[in-house]
C-alpha cells in the first residue's frame, strides 16, 4: 500500500456523465475551471473512457491560464509518461509552480487543493517532506467528502504515516471512498475484510468489494481487481481464528487469551481497534500476575498510545512488572528513576534496579552496556547509598510461586490484606518498603498490622521511617 502521488488522479465529486457536453462547450470557450474538470474527468474515467491524451490537452490549457490544480495534473501526466516518454525534470518544475497556488487555495478551504498539496508534502516535492502535515491536509479534505483525500487518509492510517497507525480508522475512510465509487478504495477495503484487518473477517463482503472494483470504468482499477480475483480463486482465503471463542476464553480468566485479545484489539487483527478493550484485558492479565501485561500497560501510558499520557501511572505499572521479575520493565523503571520520568528523580532506586538487572543478565555485550548506565547513575550517589543498594540487590529474589506473585500484584492494586502479607514477607530484605505496606494495612485496620508496623519502625532509623511515610503518602493503587 502507498499514497498515490501521480498515477491515481482525483475523483471529481458531483460531476455526472451528462455534464460532459456542457463542460466541453465551456472549456472550448476558455473557461479554465471547465478545462480543469475535463482533465480530471478523462484522467479518472468518470462517465468517459480514460484518455490521458485528452486529459493532457485540457490540463495544459488550464495550466497555461495559471490554474495550480491543472498544473499539478499536467505534471503528474508528464511525470508518469501518460502520453509518451517520462519527463521528470519538466514535471518537477510544474509541481514546483503548482505548490504556491495550491497552498493559497488550501488556505481558503479548497479541499481539492488540500488533497493535492498533501501529496506534495507526503513526497517532499517542492517542499520539505512532512507526513504529519500531509495527513492533516488529507483529513481536512476527507472530512468534507473529497474522495481521493479519503483514500490517501485511509492509507496514512493503515501505514501509520503522519498519524498513529489505526487500521480501523483506515477501514472507515476506505469505506467512504469505496462507497463513493473509488476503485482503489474498493480493492483495499475488500482486502481488509478478507484478511480481517481493522475489522472482523468477512470474506464474502471482501470479495464483493473487489468484484465492484473489477467492473470499474477505470481500466487500471478493473485490471488490478480482476487479477486479484483470479489469484483468490486459485488460492481461496482461509478463515482466521475464532474471535468469539477467544473472547470467551479471556472472560474465563485465561491469561494467554487475555494477552492475545489485548494485542488483537491494539493491532486491529481480526477485530476493530479498541484501546479501551486493550486497557481492560491487559489490566485483567496484570491483576493475575502477568508482568508483560503490566509492562505493556506502562508503555502505552508513557507514550499516550490510544489513551491520555500518564507518566506517573506508567512508572507504577513498570514498577509492578519489575517486582514480578521482568527484566525489560526493570530496566525501563531504572531509567525512569534516573531521569525523573513520572516521578521525582531517584538515583538510589535507579541504581538498585540496575544491579538487579545486571544480576539476571548473562550476556557480556549486554553487561557492558548496563555497566555503563550503572556507572553514570552511581556518579550522583553517596558511598552509603551505593552500599545500601548493593545490600538490597543481593536480597532480590525472582518471585516464582503464584502465591507470592499474586501477593505483590494485589498489594499494588490496593488490597489491604495483601499489603500486610507483603510487608511481613519483605521486612528483613526491604524494610523501608515493608513499612510502607504495613502502614497502609494499618490505615485499612487490618488485624495485627499496627503492632507489626510499630515493631519494624522501632528497628529503623528516623530517615528510613520518614522515607516509608513519604512512600505511603504517595501511594496510589493501580486500577483506580
Amino acid at each position: 500500500m502507498r499514497i498515490f502521488l501521480l498515477i491515481v488522479p482525483l475523483t471529481v465529486v458531483g460531476l455526472s456523465a451528462n455534464d460532459l457536453t456542457v463542460l466541453l462547450r465551456k472549456a472550448e470557450k476558455g473557461d479554465v475551471e471547465a478545462q480543469y474538470q475535463l482533465a480530471e474527468k478523462y484522467s479518472e474515467a468518470i462517465g468517459v473512457e480514460q484518455d490521458y491524451g485528452k486529459s493532457y490537452h485540457w490540463a495544459k490549457k488550464a495550466a497555461d491560464q495559471g490554474n495550480p490544480k491543472a498544473q499539478y495534473r499536467l505534471a503528474s501526466i508528464i511525470y508518469t509518461g501518460g502520453i509518451g516518454p517520462k519527463n521528470q525534470p519538466e514535471a518537477l518544475q510544474l509541481f514546483l509552480e503548482s505548490f504556491i497556488g495550491l497552498k493559497k487555495l488550501s488556505e481558503k478551504g479548497d479541499s481539492d487543493a488540500r488533497s493535492k498539496l498533501g501529496i506534495l508534502y507526503a513526497r517532499g516535492v517542492g517542499v520539505k517532506k512532512d507526513l504529519t502535515e500531509a495527513a492533516k491536509l488529507f483529513g481536512q479534505a476527507a472530512r468534507v467528502g473529497h474522495v481521493k483525500a479519503q483514500l490517501d487518509l485511509a492509507t496514512a492510517y493503515l501505514q501509520g504515516s503522519g498519524v498513529n497507525r489505526n487500521p480501523t480508522t483506515a477501514k472507515h475512510w476506505f469505506e467512504k471512498a469505496a462507497k463513493a465509487g473509488n476503485g482503489q478504495a474498493q480493492i483495499e477495503l475488500g482486502l481488509l475484510y478478507i484478511r480481517g484487518i481493522g475489522c472482523r473477517q468477512n470474506i464474502m463482503s471482501g470479495m464483493d468489494w473487489i468484484q465492484k472494483a473489477a467492473i470499474q470504468k477505470h481500466p487500471s482499477y478493473a485490471k488490478q481487481a480482476s487479477n486479484l480475483l483470479s489469484r483468490l480463486e486459485i488460492n481461496p482465503p482461509q478463515n482466521g481464528p475464532d474471535i468469539d471463542a477467544l473472547i470467551k476464553r479471556a472472560e474465563t480468566g485465561e491469561i494467554k487469551a487475555q494477552l492475545e485479545l489485548a494485542n488483537r484489539y491494539e493491532q486491529g487483527a481480526g477485530i476493530k481497534v479498541d484501546f479501551s478493550a486493550v486497557l481492560r484485558w491487559l489490566d485483567a492479565a496484570a491483576r493475575q500476575g502477568s508482568a508483560s501485561a503490566s509492562h505493556h500497560l506502562g508503555g502505552m501510558l508513557m507514550a499516550g498510545r490510544g489513551m491520555k499520557k500518564n507518566p506517573e501511572r506508567a512508572v507504577h505499572y513498570w514498577n509492578l512488572a519489575a517486582k514480578l521479575g521482568l527484566r525489560g520493565a526493570q530496566l525501563d523503571y531504572a531509567v525512569a528513576c534516573a531521569k525523573g520520568y513520572g516521578m521525582h528523580k531517584n538515583l538510589p532506586e535507579a541504581y538498585y534496579w540496575m544491579l538487579v538487572v545486571r544480576k539476571a543478565t548473562p550476556a557480556d555485550e549486554q553487561q557492558n552496556s548496563l555497566r555503563s548506565l550503572q556507572a553514570a547513575i552511581s556518579a550522583g550517589l553517596k558511598p552509603d547509598d551505593i552500599l545500601e543498594c548493593l545490600k538490597r540487590s543481593r536480597a532480590w529474589e525472582h518471585p516464582q510461586d503464584h502465591e507470592t506473585r499474586l501477593q505483590i500484584v494485589l498489594a499494588e492494586y490496593g488490597e489491604p490484606k495483601a499489603q500486610y502479607a507483603r510487608g511481613l514477607a519483605i521486612q528483613d530484605s526491604h524494610p523501608v518498603e515493608a513499612l510502607k505496606w504495613l502502614r497502609l494495612a494499618e490505615k485499612a485496620k487490618v488485624k495485627g498490622s499496627e503492632k507489626s508496623a510499630e515493631e519494624l519502625a522501632s528497628k529503623l532509623s528516623k530517615l528510613q521511617v520518614e522515607t516509608a511515610g513519604d512512600l505511603m503518602g504517595g501511594f496510589n493503587p493501580l486500577g483506580h
